[in-house]
């Protein structure tokens, strides 16, 4: 038959790392001590869950999955953290110390974390002037190296059209270009002359070069150069039009991606000027700290003073059994 009563003090038994077979055979001061202790797990992995799963899904964009992924991770962290101490068989002022140091700094965080998500609409609508003040500190810069660019490029373009123009006006004073070849062949030339041996006339032929001189009209050579220098002026002007484009959006843009990248410390920041500025954040801020710093230390100072139970003696007496086990295994 299902027992609620035994079915606690299992899952209590769980959470706090006691071991239930020897639970179960003693006294009602040892099984209300696990129930004290589960009670004080129960609310911190659920306070500790639900801040997993918000730093999760807030800070670190992740899926529902992951965040419910991440939310259990802080609840098994959040139950091995306190297990040393529950589980602590004889009293350690050190452990005990570093524990408490520990509470603090999970006191503040998650403090920190709850805040955030009860301030949310109040951060988000100081977000937007911290935005806008980042936006003026980097705006101004931003724009005036996109300025620089268009300058440069406007000073490229005009120097293409001056060249244009240029070409264009040599092009119209001399369309075509008058050039002039010479070309020399050989001629052939026939002469007569004596022989001075036989006294007769005999006919030579010399070939001699003679020069031809051809004219004619090419158009001028620079019309070729007018369609390249085209292509790089239209270039130019598209490159002028995205800048632009670029610049006039340029604030816009910047403003995008500061709301994308706003991360953890940028919203920290924000909370800490909006309790800065407010005094009922603040008065919130530190319930939620000190809420959740009296339930770290709950568990501490309970086990601090609380006296042993039957249970911590069975346990002991168990322990002396094996030792005095050991020792005469060992013939001692």
């Amino acid at each position: 038959m299902f027992n609620i009563r035994e079915s606690w003090i299992k899952i209590g038994c769980f959470l706090t790392g006691y071991n239930y077979f020897i639970l179960k055979n003693c006294s009602e001061v040892s099984k209300k001590s696990v129930k004290k202790y589960t009670a004080a797990m129960i609310i911190m992995c659920l306070l500790w869950g639900i801040i997993g799963y918000s730093f999760a899904n807030r800070y670190l964009h992740a899926s529902a999955s992951t965040s419910m992924a991440c939310s259990l991770v802080f609840i098994i962290v959040i139950i091995q953290i306190e297990r040393q101490i529950i589980m602590q068989t004889h009293k350690n002022n050190y452990l005990q110390i570093f524990r408490g140091v520990i509470a603090v700094m999970m006191a503040i965080i998650g403090s920190i974390i709850i805040d955030q998500i009860i301030f949310k609409d109040d951060i988000e609508l100081e977000k937007e002037q911290f935005i806008n003040n980042k936006i003026e500190i980097i705006y101004p810069s931003r724009a005036s190296i996109r300025q620089k660019q268009i300058d440069q490029l406007k000073n490229q373009l005009n120097d293409k059209n001056k060249q244009r123009v240029a070409l264009n006006a040599e092009i119209q004073n001399n369309p075509v270009i008058n050039t002039t070849t010479t070309q020399s062949s050989p001629v052939p030339v026939t002469y007569s002359e004596t022989d001075t041996v036989t006294g007769k006339m005999i006919t030579r032929t010399q070939y001699v070069n003679k020069a031809t001189i051809g004219r004619s009209q090419i158009p001028n050579p620079n019309i070729a150069l007018i369609a390249p220098l085209d292509s790089q002026i239209n270039s130019l002007q598209r490159m002028i039009l995205s800048q632009g484009d670029s610049l006039s959006n340029l604030r816009s843009s910047i403003e995008r991606t500061l709301k994308e990248k706003t991360g953890f410390l940028d919203e920290l920041n924000i909370m800490f000027s909006l309790l800065g500025k407010s005094v009922p954040a603040l008065v919130v801020y530190l319930i939620w700290f000190f809420l959740l710093l009296g339930l770290e230390f709950f568990i501490l100072m309970n086990k601090r003073h609380e006296k042993a139970t039957d249970y911590d003696a069975m346990i002991a007496h168990q322990m002396d059994m094996h030792v005095k086990k050991l020792n005469l295994l060992s013939g001692r």
